[in-house]
């Protein structure tokens, strides 16, 4: 059997896999035209990630790539116009399945971090924002807190915000809903995250080790407020701590891989954007810390069928 070579081939089946862990329907409707399926449409899209295309440069692309074209079994490349329609009706919760999806690849967690960064919302150079009068000192963005594998580099959930808010307003949610899926040992957090409800939330429905960092460490611990606050601050392994920082690498990787902007202006698309991002981020650090043998399986499983 010959050996995938092509990267965006690997991507492509991986990503073949993820949408069958998911669950995903093959079309939406029964009375669709069935020109295009679901995953045709949605692996664009991811691609258009790695590619960091616009909508019409990915048709432009994908004319000149016949064999790529050939390997996805497309006849003919749906115009930009399908992908931005299918891209405006794509349920959230539905690229939010695909991340929770990557628990197969990822396994058992021990360590994961809980972090937040802004992605831009423009484009604009700031001499040009300069020239029409717009704010340069904050620009408009969407504030995407992550939970990370912090052994692995893998974002496990996110949340996304378009207005400011403290980090504690997402992560209690955040927290919640990644109890669901997954059971680690240790919570790394920063300062913005010291709150009793955050501590209990880690320690009685994750059941991890809440290793936050409080304000305040040269106060007395009877001075503290909250039973978990005071409780951690007398066992909090300032050594251990150091780790969190490999959260801020994924941020750093995310952004210096697949960009710190969106591309798109409507408040849902830049959703999807962000969210396709963390897919295909995860996708390439999976290639890269090696799934060679996941991708032999899977292209086995594409032969049979």
């Amino acid at each position: 059997m010959e050996i995938i070579v092509n990267k965006y081939k690997k991507v492509s089946d991986f990503c073949y896999e993820l949408f069958r862990i998911a669950e995903l329907k093959l079309y939406y409707h029964k009375f669709s035209n069935k020109m295009y399926s679901n995953f045709q449409k949605l692996f664009l899209l991811v691609y258009k990630q790695f590619r960091k295309f616009t909508y019409e440069e990915l048709s432009t692309d994908l004319e000149s790539n016949s064999e790529l074209k050939a390997y996805l079994g497309f006849r003919n490349i749906p115009h930009y116009t399908t992908l931005v329609k299918f891209a405006k009706g794509l349920p959230l919760q539905l690229i939010e399945r695909l991340i929770l999806a990557f628990k197969r690849f990822v396994g058992e967690v021990k360590k994961v971090a809980i972090d937040a960064t802004g992605i831009t919302l423009d484009n604009a150079s700031l001499h040009y924002c300069k020239r029409i009068g717009l704010s340069t000192k904050k620009r408009p963005f969407m504030k995407a807190s992550f939970i990370v594998d912090i052994e692995k580099y893998v974002i496990l959930l996110p949340k996304l915000r378009k207005k400011s808010r403290h980090d504690t307003i997402d992560a209690k949610p955040l927290i919640t809903k990644f109890a669901k899926h997954y059971s680690p040992e240790i919570f790394f957090g920063d300062r913005g995250y010291d709150d009793e409800k955050i501590f209990k939330l880690v320690f009685e429905n994750l059941g991890a080790y809440p290793l936050i960092l409080q304000r305040r460490i040269d106060i007395d611990n009877h001075r503290r407020k909250g039973y978990y606050r005071k409780r951690f601050f007398k066992e909090f392994d300032y050594c251990q701590y150091t780790e969190r920082s490999k959260i801020e690498t994924v941020n750093s990787m995310i952004k210096r891989r697949f960009g710190s902007t969106t591309k798109t202006r409507i408040d849902k698309t830049q959703k999807v954007e962000i969210l396709l991002r963390i897919v295909a981020f995860n996708i390439d650090r999976l290639l890269r810390t090696g799934t060679q043998v996941i991708l032999i399986f899977i292209k086995i499983i594409r032969v049979s069928q």
